[in-house]
């Protein structure tokens, strides 16, 4: 591509410089109210220990081990934006099998708030890089368990389609009108579902999502579901 191609793309050193500001931008602006919250808990603490009790001592620290994984999660993920903007990523692909994988998957996720279901055959396979494929479900899952009532089941499903591996993961949140399909796979992206506006996040993990998919030669899209929801679908050639 030429220099004329690159910037039209978005591709060239000032799209980059734009990019990596953006993310800083926001960056600088998630962290605040988690680390607030820190310095608040951590100060409650300071200054009341000795009247705490330890159920209230154990909920405090509690909610500070919580803003701080929110932290980190935060700074991963805009470090991992970083990475993809480079094209840092270098997939090894390898025939893989994928239950295996999902299963690590919905560990590495950590959803506590909803039950997770997983339907995969155990020999289904497609060259994938494991490390980056379970990165890019991660990201799914957790996505589908932020916007989405807790209690209400997270579906996590497998197969083969043709020459591809469908990897599926459902929800059972307010769905995502067909308009906004697109936009939630932007980087960055600020739209929430009615209900979730509130919702912490700097807009990433679709994005993230995406990006591993696409680097792996394949796609990912969402749907609406049969019982409403959302299904993020993501589409792997089984063939190197």
């Amino acid at each position: 591509m030429d220099a004329r191609g690159a910037a039209a793309n978005g591709d060239g050193d000032e799209g980059h410089r734009r990019r990596r500001a953006e993310l800083a931008s926001r960056l600088a602006h998630e962290v605040r109210t988690p680390v607030a919250t820190i310095k608040g808990l951590a100060a409650t603490v300071l200054a009341h220990d000795e009247r705490l009790g330890a159920d209230e001592r154990r909920e405090l620290v509690g909610l500070i081990g919580t803003e701080a994984a929110r932290l980190l999660e935060l700074v991963e993920q805009v470090a991992l934006a970083l990475r993809i903007d480079a094209d840092g990523l270098a997939i090894r692909a390898r025939p893989t099998r994928l239950e295996p994988l999902l299963r690590d998957a919905v560990a590495g996720a950590g959803v506590v708030d909803h039950p997770v279901v997983l339907d995969a055959p155990s020999d289904l396979e497609a060259p994938v890089d494991p490390r980056w494929l379970s990165e890019a479900l991660r990201q799914g899952i957790t996505n589908a368990a932020r916007f989405s009532p807790a209690g209400q089941p997270i579906e996590v499903r497998a197969r083969a389609a043709g020459g591809d591996a469908l990897v599926e993961i459902v929800d059972r949140g307010p769905g995502i009108p067909r308009e906004r399909r697109e936009e939630v796979f932007e980087r960055l992206t600020t739209w929430r579902p009615a209900g979730y506006e509130d919702r912490p996040g700097a807009g990433l993990g679709l994005f993230i999502c995406r990006a591993i998919v696409a680097a792996h030669g394949g796609t990912a899209s969402v749907h609406e579901g049969a019982e409403g929801g959302t299904i993020l679908r993501l589409r792997l050639p089984m063939e190197g």
